[in-house]
C-alpha cells in the first residue's frame, strides 16, 4: 500500500471566509488513503479550525503580526524540515514566502495558488511585490487560480506565461446547501418576515471590498419606487460581521426604511437562512470565485451579482441570474424593481443557476481536479526522495516546538 502524500496548506488563518471555507471543504473530502494533511495559519487560527478533523489533520498556528517580507522565511524552513511534507501548498500572497522557504530546502514539491485580489493594491504592486511574485510563480511546481479573470490579471501583472496557470473553480456542497420550503417558512417566521414580503439577502464579511453601501443607496431609489403600492412590504437581512458594520449601521440608521433591514452578525446557520431569501445580492468591488454566490445558486435562488471579478465566470447574465456594473448603485435599484414584480423570473432564474452549479461548480469536481493536481506533482517529488534516499518516517508525528 502506498504511503498517502502528506501537503503542508500554509495560509493567512483559519477564520470565516471562502479560501478557508474552500480549504476545509477539500481536506474533508480528498481520500484519507491517499492524502493527510497539515494545516499552518500564519497569524491566527479562526472559526473554520473546528471543521477540521484534528484527529489526523494537524493544526500549526505561527502568530505571526508583522507584516514586513521575507521575516517568514526562516520560519517557514523550520516548519518544513519538521513537518517533512511532500508538497507544500501556498495559498494567496501572505503565504507566497513558504514558497521559496520549500525551494531553499528542496525537499518538496510546491504549488502555489491565487483566490482573489488584494483591495488595497487593485491599482497595481509595487515593482518588488511583481518581481517576487514573478519568481514564486517560476519557482512552484504549479500554480492555480480560481478564475480565468484573475489568471488573466496575475499573468499581465507578471508577465508569467497563463499557459501555465491552471483554474480551478471553487466547489459548492449541493446536499449541504438546497432548497428547502419547510425551513422557508421557519426562518422567515422566526425574522418576523412575512409570506408575502420580498426579501432581500446579502452574506459576505462586512469589508469596503465588499460594498454593501452600493446596496443600500440603491435601496433609496427602491423603496421610493415601491411606496406607490403599499401592499408590496420588502426586507433585507446582511449575514457577516466586519470593519465597516458600525459605518453601515449609522447610513441605515438615518433612511426611512430603517426598520427594514437587519444586521444578523455573523451565523453557523447560512443554509438555513439562504432559504429565507428571495433575491441574493452580491454587490462587490472584487472577487474571485465566490462562494456565498454560489451558495446561494445552489439553493435554487436568483442572484443579481457585481459584473466584478469571476462573477460573470459563475453568472451567465439573463440566464442563471443578473450582473449589475460594479458600483452603480441606479442600476441595481432598477434591477431589484423588475425581479421584485415578477416572481416567474425570479423562478426561472433559480432553477437555471442551480443547474448552472451542478453543472460546472460541485464540490466533487473540484476535489477531482486537486487531487489530479497533487497527484501529478507528488509522482515529480516521489522521484526524487526515491533518487536521494529520503525517508518520512518523521513525518507523521507533529514536533512539540510546534504544537
Amino acid at each position: 500500500m502506498e504511503t498517502p502524500l502528506h501537503i503542508l496548506h500554509v495560509l493567512d488563518n483559519l477564520g470565516k471566509g471562502g479560501l478557508e471555507n474552500g480549504l476545509v471543504n477539500l481536506i474533508t473530502r480528498l481520500p484519507a488513503d491517499r492524502f493527510r494533511h497539515t494545516v499552518c495559519a500564519i497569524r491566527r487560527l479562526g472559526a473554520n479550525v473546528d471543521r477540521l478533523p484534528r484527529d489526523c489533520v494537524k493544526v500549526i498556528c505561527l502568530e505571526k503580526e508583522d507584516k514586513r517580507s521575507f521575516i517568514q522565511v526562516t520560519t517557514f524552513m523550520k516548519v518544513i524540515r519538521q513537518v517533512r511534507p511532500d508538497i507544500v501548498h501556498s495559498r494567496n500572497w501572505p503565504a507566497i514566502e513558504s514558497v521559496f522557504a520549500a525551494r531553499l530546502l528542496r525537499s518538496c514539491a510546491v504549488v502555489h495558488s491565487e483566490h482573489g485580489l488584494d483591495w488595497s493594491h487593485r491599482n497595481g504592486e509595487s515593482l518588488r511585490r511583481v518581481g517576487l511574485r514573478r519568481l514564486a510563480f517560476e519557482l512552484a511546481d504549479q500554480v492555480l487560480c480560481v478564475s480565468n479573470e484573475l489568471k488573466d490579471r496575475h499573468a499581465s501583472r507578471t508577465a508569467f506565461d497563463a499557459s501555465r496557470i491552471a483554474v480551478i473553480h471553487n466547489g459548492v456542497d449541493t446536499h449541504l446547501y438546497s432548497s428547502q420550503e419547510a425551513m422557508r417558512a421557519k426562518v422567515r417566521a422566526e425574522n418576523n418576515i412575512s409570506p408575502t414580503d420580498f426579501c432581500i439577502g446579502c452574506v459576505g464579511n462586512l469589508t469596503p471590498v465588499k460594498d454593501h453601501i452600493t446596496l443600500f443607496r440603491a435601496l433609496d431609489a427602491f423603496d421610493n419606487s415601491l411606496l406607490s403600492n403599499a401592499s408590496q412590504n420588502w426586507r433585507l437581512l446582511i449575514v457577516g460581521d466586519g470593519p465597516e458594520r458600525a459605518r453601515l449601521e449609522e447610513f441605515v440608521r438615518y433612511r426611512s426604511w430603517f426598520n427594514r433591514v437587519s444586521f444578523l452578525g455573523l451565523h453557523n446557520n447560512v443554509p438555513e437562512l439562504l432559504n429565507a431569501f428571495d433575491l441574493y445580492v452580491l454587490p462587490s468591488l472584487s472577487e474571485g470565485i465566490c462562494n456565498s454566490l454560489l451558495e446561494a445558486m445552489a439553493t435554487g435562488l436568483p442572484v443579481l451579482a457585481s459584473a466584478a471579478g469571476g462573477n460573470p465566470e459563475v453568472v451567465v447574465n439573463g440566464v442563471s441570474g443578473s450582473l449589475f456594473p460594479t458600483g452603480d448603485a441606479s442600476n441595481l435599484a432598477e434591477q431589484l424593481l423588475f425581479l421584485c414584480s415578477r416572481e416567474d423570473v425570479r423562478r426561472q432564474l433559480g432553477r437555471e443557476a442551480l443547474k448552472r452549479v451542478e453543472q460546472e461548480f460541485s464540490l466533487a469536481s473540484m476535489v477531482r481536479q486537486y487531487e489530479q493536481i497533487y497527484s501529478a506533482v507528488g509522482m515529480k517529488i516521489g522521484h526524487t526522495k526515491r533518487m536521494i534516499g529520503m525517508t518520512d518516517e518523521a513525518s507523521s508525528a507533529q514536533p512539540e516546538e510546534l504544537r
